[in-house]
């Protein structure tokens, strides 16, 4: 840059370049590597929206069964513009993503303990951005629990959310679920604190691993076992979500129409389109499956309303992912033979449908959007 420019307004002009560029310039001189090192300038980075939307789609290969990570930019050229990245995380053992937000991704890692003569399992949580490709990693316990991550919108801290809640039936004698042990943690504090149970929803609800988070709310699938015949110890229960404010440390549950209440439970997931909560419903037609589309409307809870439904000529969908700024294009995995599932663009149109290959190779895939940031380049 000039040096007849202002040094404030050169911060400005840094804020809206990409992370690949900002990456070189701290190596061009010690003012500029200390403006962007700043926590301020990291801050305002990652809260800037006018940075490139990415797609990283993740799936198991079939020629070494590793997890492979490919990273596509969502612009006019979408999909042609992608490339792979590093296997370093997945060297670590078993990873699984857990949540995404403001460009960080939550991993779940579960690799054999090599300090312990005998098989022991250790979990180590990880915080990984993409965009600049640094990592932290965080040691969990091993046990049965949920876990929920996101990023505070006003104090751009990352937090992870551990629930552990014992799963079945209540107790016979008191007719009593067991409550939820629910601690927060913070990365700028490094520690875990315990959530009040006044913050907390009923014992009796359980939560699903899948989780979306928008505009600072962590929201999960849940059902709730409260309806029991205590005759024959039967669970009559319905679906709901659940959602954490990351400002308040509060939970909330939010209620489901009707026919999602009561779907099946394993019919339903949950997504995010733009800056809205979406569920989606899975229901089976003869040989194929048909997902209708239900969308939160302004944030509101208990104001869902089915937008559309994807009905494919065949029985190629086996999932929907998530969806492009464009809401008539849904992220679906197709399978394409009986062992390979494929990614792809489906976009909708009133006659006929067109499939857009995004990545094909192994059985398993998940596809998250996200904004480039700069979030952990300072630890």
């Amino acid at each position: 840059m000039s040096d007849y420019i202002p040094f404030a307004l050169q911060g400005e002009i840094m804020k809206r370049l990409p992370t690949r560029s900002l990456l070189q310039f701290r190596t061009v001189s010690k003012q500029w590597k200390s403006l962007i090192d700043s926590s301020q300038f990291i801050v305002d980075y990652s809260l800037n929206h006018t940075h490139q939307q990415h797609l990283l789609v993740c799936y198991t290969s079939q020629e070494d069964f590793k997890e492979k990570y490919v990273s596509i930019i969502d612009d006019e050229t979408f999909p042609e513009h992608k490339c792979s990245m590093p296997d370093s995380i997945a060297e670590l053992g078993v990873a699984m993503i857990m949540g995404s937000s403001q460009g960080l991704f939550c991993l779940s890692i579960v690799r054999q303990d090599p300090r312990c003569e005998y098989a022991s399992l250790v979990r180590t949580t990880v915080l990984w951005n993409p965009s600049i490709r640094k990592s932290v990693a965080i040691d969990t316990p091993h046990s049965s629990m949920v876990f929920g991550f996101g990023v505070c919108p006003y104090t751009s801290d990352p937090k992870l959310v551990k629930i552990k809640f014992t799963c079945g039936k209540p107790n016979l004698d008191t007719r009593s679920f067991t409550p939820w042990q629910v601690e927060v943690y913070t990365l700028s504090s490094g520690t875990w604190g315990s959530i009040p149970t006044t913050n907390q929803p009923s014992d009796s609800i359980k939560l699903r691993l899948d989780q979306v988070v928008i505009n600072g709310f962590i929201y999960w699938l849940a059902i709730d076992n409260i309806n029991i015949s205590m005759m024959t110890m039967e669970f009559e229960g319905y679906n709901l979500i659940v959602s954490f404010d990351m400002a308040s440390e509060k939970f909330m549950e939010i209620s489901l129409p009707d026919t999602l209440a009561r779907a099946p439970n394993s019919s339903l997931s949950i997504s995010k389109l733009k800056e809205y909560l979406v569920v989606v419903e899975m229901v089976r037609e003869a040989e194929k499956r048909v997902y209708g589309i239900w969308m939160m409307e302004h944030g509101v809870p208990n104001s869902f309303t089915k937008l559309f439904t994807i009905n494919s000529p065949d029985a190629s969908i086996r999932a929907v992912l998530g969806f492009r700024k464009n809401i008539y294009e849904p992220i679906c995995a197709m399978r394409a033979d009986y062992n390979v599932h494929s990614v792809f663009v489906l976009a909708l149109h009133s006659e006929h449908n067109n499939y857009t290959l995004m990545s094909c190779n192994g059985p398993s895939h998940t596809a998250r959007f996200y904004m480039e940031s700069l979030l952990l380049l300072d630890h």
